[in-house]
């Protein structure tokens, strides 16, 4: 009668329930595309931070000498006592040549199979744009065709293998450690040359002995010359 028309319920109704599906679904889709950047699971997220992966990572030509390698290791494919002989192909139909892992621990909060952003998504989504928007092949993760691991490895695991020398350092790795030298020494230089107390404490120091050392010995040589005379 005044004009006012009345307000329909339903709308109300409807409208409120499609916020609250499209905060839970926004809610899901970070999480899950967090989980997917990071190449990590739900229950790998909860301690990411500090999480340490103890991995058996295989040594292709294993330690011989008498020293142990400063990690533990562990060998496979050796024939047990009492069982036919390992080597003998008539009894094990081919030969099993024995396997060395050597176990490894990575640092606090680092993940094994963390490929970087890109990959980490490709992995899971595909490999091409269109497998993103029609996912009907299975993700490249779930393949497992890889030998060394059921899922592919990061850089982490390859600076693992560097350090306990199981491959060996790459050429560039080999020449930052000079070129770091060099540029330490160029900001100590200049550093010091702009009178920086806090960069030259080494500088100052050295000079400082310099002249303990150059008045020590004037005094001395005054004494010998007042004792000749």
């Amino acid at each position: 009668h005044l004009g006012v028309r009345a307000v329909n319920v339903h709308w109300i109704v409807v409208l409120a329930l499609a916020a609250l599906f499209s905060l839970f679904l926004l809610g899901m889709s970070a999480s899950s595309l967090q989980l997917v950047f990071l190449n990590s699971t739900t229950i790998e997220n909860l301690s990411r931070k500090t999480k340490v992966w103890q991995l058996a990572i295989h040594m292709p030509n294993p330690p011989q000498g008498p020293t142990p390698p400063p990690f533990r290791t562990i060998t496979y494919g050796q024939p047990l006592p009492g069982a036919p002989d390992a080597q003998d192909p008539a009894s094990t139909g081919q030969p099993s040549e024995p396997r060395t892992f050597a176990i490894l621990h990575s640092k606090p909060g680092e993940n094994p199979w963390d490929l970087g952003y890109y990959r980490n998504f490709k992995s899971v989504m595909g490999d091409h744009w269109y497998d993103w928007f029609l996912p009907i092949k299975p993700s490249p993760c779930a393949e497992h065709d890889r030998l060394d691991s059921e899922f592919e490895t990061g850089p982490v695991v390859e600076r693992m293998k560097r350090e306990a020398g199981i491959i060996a350092p790459s050429q560039g790795e080999l020449e930052e450690k000079p070129r770091n030298r060099r540029r330490r020494r160029r900001r100590r230089s200049t550093r010091a040359r702009s009178g920086d107390p806090e960069s030259g404490v080494d500088e100052v120091s050295e000079v400082n002995a310099k002249r303990h050392h150059r008045r020590h010995r004037r005094r001395s040589e005054s004494g010998r010359n007042g004792a000749q005379g």
